[in-house]
Parts: structure tokens; sequence; C-alpha cells
């Protein structure tokens, strides 16, 4: 029978070369390992050994999240089965905070006991149903706007009325009065010559505004899926 030990390690040799984020935690929380992925992407300094580490030991920003990620850890172990989050923060050394999914797979050992837990990330992509039916490939979603046609209260804008949100939602959403948003959308169809909501919701997507999603409406932290 395979031992404990060797299950790691073999699930070491597995992922150590994989170029996404993966890392392997045991059954109290501590850190086992992390390939370069998954160290760039926790933004872990090279000279620190992340073996033995619990979450909030980390020199990192995100360490502030530990209760959360351990709560992530446990209902994984407990469940005996995959569990997803989106965690929201400064990752990758990025100075913008972005969501990213990530999923915690139970590690199992003798007599199939959880010894512990295999973690990955990856980026967050959009899903609309139109791009199954265009034959499109799912994009990801991102906090920055490469758009500078338009100002960042205009874009936060855009990204509600992709939403479909009424004016009302929106100035809610906004904390502003009806009427500044119906001021704004008169800019945005000024800006982008359009006549109508359709032709401004097209002449957006065709610029990857449908990707994008205001860092400010992000808050860091850790939401299970």
């Amino acid at each position: 029978m395979i031992s404990n030990h060797q299950v790691i390690e073999n699930t070491i040799a597995m992922i150590e070369r994989l170029d996404e984020p993966w890392g392997i935690k045991d059954s109290t929380s501590n850190h086992l390992y992390m390939n370069m992925a998954a160290l760039r992407y926790t933004n872990t300094p090279d000279t620190f050994d992340v073996e033995g580490k619990l979450d909030n030991e980390f020199p990192t920003e995100w360490s502030e999240l530990a209760d959360d990620l351990q709560e992530h850890d446990r209902l994984t172990a407990e469940m005996f089965r995959r569990v997803t989050v989106i965690e929201t923060h400064y990752w990758n050394g990025n100075s913008f905070i972005a969501p990213y999914i990530s999923e915690k797979i139970p590690l199992f050992g003798q007599s199939d006991k959880c010894i512990g837990t295999l973690w990955n990330a990856r980026e967050v992509h959009t899903h609309s149903p139109l791009i199954y039916i265009n034959q499109q490939k799912p994009s990801i979603l991102t906090t920055q706007a490469s758009v500078e046609l338009f100002k960042t209260k205009e874009l936060h804008v855009i990204f509600l009325l992709l939403q479909n949100l009424s004016c009302k939602d929106m100035a809610k959403i906004l904390n502003v009065s009806h009427r500044t948003i119906e001021a704004r959308l008169n800019i945005l169809y000024q800006k982008s010559h359009v006549h109508s909501m359709h032709q401004l919701k097209e002449f957006c997507r065709s610029l990857g505004l449908d990707k994008y999603i205001p860092e400010s409406l992000l808050s860091k932290g850790i939401q299970f899926i």
C-alpha cells in the first residue's frame, strides 16, 4: 500500500511543472508545497520557505484572508469533494485587485483518509450564452479597461448597463441620482456616436468592455460558490 508521504511526493511530481498555480496543504492547513506558478500567483518572496507555514504566516497582503482560506480547507476535507471559491485580492504581483476561481480538492492517503488538500487558481472567464451561438471562446474578466475614450465614472455606467440594469438600479449601486445616470448616458451616446441603448451596448461590446468589471465595485475577500 502506498504511504501518505508517497502520495504527497507523487502529487508534487504531477504539478511541479504545470504553468498554472497549484499547491498542497496538509490536514491542519499547513502549506506543504507550491509550484512556481503558485509562488508567483501568491506574491510569495523567493526567500520564503512555504513548507509548514499557515496562511497567516505568509509575508503577503492576502494573509489577511487566512480565516476564510482555512475554512475552505476544512469544508473540502469534511465534505470529501471539490469546493470552489472566488478569491479577490492582489494576485500575480499586480497593483490592482482581481477575482480568481480557486478550487480545493481532498487529497486521500492510506485507508481513504483525507490527508490534506490540493488547490489551484485560474482567471475568471465571462460565459455569455452568445459565445456558444457565435462559436467564440470565453474571455477573461478584467478590472483594467484599455479604452481611453471613456472616463472612469462612465465605465462604471457601461458595466452596469451591460448587466441590463435600469437607471434606477444603477443610481442606487453608484450612490448617485437618477438624473446623474441619465446625464452620463447622454455623454456616452455622444462619445459613441449612437442614438439608442441597444446601439450603445453593441458599441461597448465591440470595444471588449463586456469583459470589464470596475475594480471599485469589487471587495477583497473569499466568496464560496
